[in-house]
Formats: C-alpha cells, structure tokens, sequence
C-alpha cells in the first residue's frame, strides 16, 4: 500500500499579475510545503510511502469572474497559457509534482457562450504546453442534468489532444457529479477560501491479501471492511493531527483501492482470486460490486470515488485480460454501474470519431446521473492503431496492451443526437 497522492487545495487569483499571484499564495505554499514534509514522515514511520504531492485550484473560469475574462478574449486566452507555465513552475519550487484544476462546471452553466467555447478550445494547447498540469470537464450531474454540449466539447479535445502525442490524453478527463476536493486527478479541484487537502491511496495489494485470507464470499466482505477500517483510522488519524498543526482543513481519504501495473498489485487479480476464471468473464459484475460494497462510505472522512477503479493500462491483469480479448468497452460501462471511477486511461483505436467519442461519453453521463454516482472518463485514442493492435508506453505506471473493441457507428444518420442542437437535458 502507498499513499498515491496527498492532494492540496487553495483558491488561486486567475489572471492577476504573476507577483501578485506569488504573493498571495507564497505563506501558503510555504506551509503546505511543511505539511506534505511532515506527512511524508509520519506516514514513513508507519511503513507508508508517499507517492506524489499535487496541488489543486478551484475552476479556471465561473461567472463570476466573466467579465473580467471576457475583457480581451484573444488576450485573456494568451494570458492564461502563459501562467499556466508560471503557476507549473511556481508548485515546481515548492516540491508539487502536478497541479490540476477544472475548466468550468459546465453543468452549472445555462449556456456555452462565445468565451466558454473559446476556452475550452485551447485546453489541447494548454495541457501540450505544460508538464505537469492536469484538467477536466465536468459535464453533468443529477441535480442539473446532462450539458450536451460540453459533452460535445469533451469529446473534441480528446481527439484532439491524441495527436501528435496520444499520452497527453492522461492528463484530461470528462466528468460527472465530481465535486470538489476529490484527490484522484485528473478530476481534482478545490472550492474554497480555506486551505484543504485530502489524500488518494493506492492499495489493490490490500484487497488481494484481504481475499487470500478468506474462505468464503461472506468472510471476504468481512475481511475487506475490516481492512477498509483499519486504513481509514490510521490514515485520518494521521491526516487530522498535522491538519490541526498546520490550520489547513482535512478533508478526507478517497479509499478507492487503485492499483499498479503488476500482477501482486492489480485489482484484476484481485477480481480472479475471487473466484471469477478471469477478468471480464461472466461473474465478474458480482466481483466489482462486492469489492465496491466492502468500502464503508458512512464515516466523516470517507471522501471521493472511494468505490471500485478499473484504469485499464494501470492495471496489469487488466491490461493482460484485454489483450486476450477477454472484455471489451461495453463490459466497462457494465462494471461502471458498480464502480466508482467510470473509464479510466482505456485505449482506443485512432481512427474514433468525435461522435464515436460523444455516444461513449454520453453513455458514462447518464450511468452517473441516474445512479447518482461521480464517473469520469479518461479515454485515449491511439493514432494508427485499431482495435487489437498493441499498445505500449514508456512509463512506468503504464502496463503493454491492446485496443480495446467497441461497437462503431456507420456515420450513416444525419439527425442523430450529435448533429442537433440539443444544448441541455435533464431526466425526469
């Protein structure tokens, strides 16, 4: 088990002068930078390894601040590129390794204006610019419903962010009923005046060991509660004494099991040593619910996803039991129905569609909107490959795979949904 990421939070002055913006944050950093330090320590002491510290912002753009954006647009969009670069390296200086915020809770919005469109737009050149900042585009949730047309927008910068370089599609995600102060990113932002910070972990081996030591379904529950528990009072217990210590409020731990590409690490392994022959097999629903049923989500500090994740090319069985055809993208938004992430780092044949792209996110939209669960997904089209072609990366948290199947579209209806101008909708 590893601590993935302890996530920080503060409200940062958009568009305000560089030495402005340094100076409002520079105390704050300073002691987030004590914090993570501390934190570091004390999770060491208890044999915890700290992955990464990241830090995240509220959302680039809201209405409240639209006049101010809209001033200039071709100059604010400008401005904005430049100190995505500034604020990169400032968090750099202050030992964060990855800084993240949301565009725009596009499902709050009545509409996408001229502005809006334009921002979202520049995300592709906004995350190819930058190293180390992450974003999202929140879309839709049970209370407002469905923004059609961001989900349009969410499928544009995919495709667009997949060439040259398809690994940059990591650094994007679409989301639905994500709220803020989740420390998993791409989806993570912050949305208040106090400092906060909560904390992402990285447990699969957890659940193996927790199946291994049990006989029975019944004792597997018990064992994984028991497990569940046991992490979350270590964890906050820790988490709220340095939160006191340094007055910047503890938000919770997102105790979502993820994994890491290889086989005593994956959740896949996890789902096989339950009993299922393997992953994606018939019964493997039933695996991903009750993994997902075992983490309590009844007590303060239980924050997040903290459900079932299935990031394909993160997991190493996952990755295996794709390249031997063994499920394919319906099986994904089968398991999304129990799971608590949604679609996670899948590859996808080159040649997809926007629309292609906008019928997936949809899908994903409306399983959160009517199981009123927060779902994200984080797609990636591979230029030149199709389905079945194998896929590897040169990083390490990536496992070798394959283009996952799906059913495609003829492209042969011409008043489908993509093509109207549905802007909102909502279910009764």
């Amino acid at each position: 088990m590893r601590i993935r990421a302890i996530t920080n939070g503060q409200i940062i002055p958009f568009l305000y002068r560089n030495e402005t913006i340094l100076t409002f944050m520079q105390e704050n950093l300073h002691n987030f930078s004590n914090l993570n330090n501390e934190l570091i320590n004390a999770f060491e002491e208890i044999g915890i390894q700290v992955q990464t510290k990241r830090f995240c912002s509220q959302p680039m753009f809201s209405y409240d601040n639209k006049l101010f954006y809209e001033k200039n647009l071709k100059e604010t969009l400008v401005d904005i590129k430049n100190q995505l670069k500034f604020l990169q390296d400032m968090f750099k200086d202050y030992g964060f390794d990855y800084f993240a915020c949301c565009m725009m809770l596009t499902h709050q919005l009545p509409e996408l204006g001229i502005f809006e469109r334009l921002l979202l737009n520049e995300v592709p050149t906004f995350i190819k610019n930058t190293d180390n900042f992450f974003t999202s585009l929140p879309v839709a949730s049970t209370r407002d419903g469905l923004n059609i047309s961001a989900i349009k927008s969410g499928a544009k910068i995919i495709k667009q962010l997949s060439e040259p370089d398809p690994f940059k599609n990591l650094n994007f995600c679409v989301s639905a009923n994500v709220g803020p102060n989740f420390p998993f990113f791409p989806a993570a932002y912050h949305f208040s005046d106090k400092p906060a910070f909560s904390l992402a972990l990285e447990m699969a081996d957890e659940v193996i060991d927790a199946i291994e030591k049990s006989n029975s379904l019944k004792e597997v529950q018990f064992n994984l509660l028991s497990k569940f528990n046991q992490i979350y009072d270590d964890i906050t217990k820790i988490g709220e004494k340095f939160g006191r210590k340094f007055d910047i409020e503890f938000k919770g731990v997102d105790l979502s099991p993820a994994p890491f590409p290889e086989a005593n690490k994956s959740i896949g392994t996890a789902i096989e040593k339950l009993g299922i022959e393997y992953f994606g097999a018939i019964g493997t629903l039933t695996g991903v619910a009750l993994i997902k049923n075992s983490i309590p989500v009844d007590k303060e500090k239980v924050i997040g996803f903290s459900g079932f994740f299935q990031p394909i090319l993160e997991d190493y069985i996952l990755s295996k039991r794709l390249s031997e055809n063994k499920f394919n993208l319906d099986s994904l938004l089968l398991y999304t129905t129990m799971c608590g992430a949604g679609l996670d780092v899948v590859p996808l044949p080159g040649d997809i569609t926007e629309q292609e792209l906008f019928y997936i996110l949809l899908d994903l939209c409306t399983i959160s909107v009517r199981l009123n669960k927060p779902l994200t997904a984080r797609l990636m089209p591979i230029p030149g490959r199709s389905v079945g072609d194998k896929v590897e990366f040169d990083f390490e948290y990536f496992a070798p795979s394959r283009i996952i199947d799906f059913r495609r579209l003829t492209g042969e209806n011409k008043n489908d949904l993509f093509s109207k101008n549905e802007k909102f909708f909502k279910f009764l």
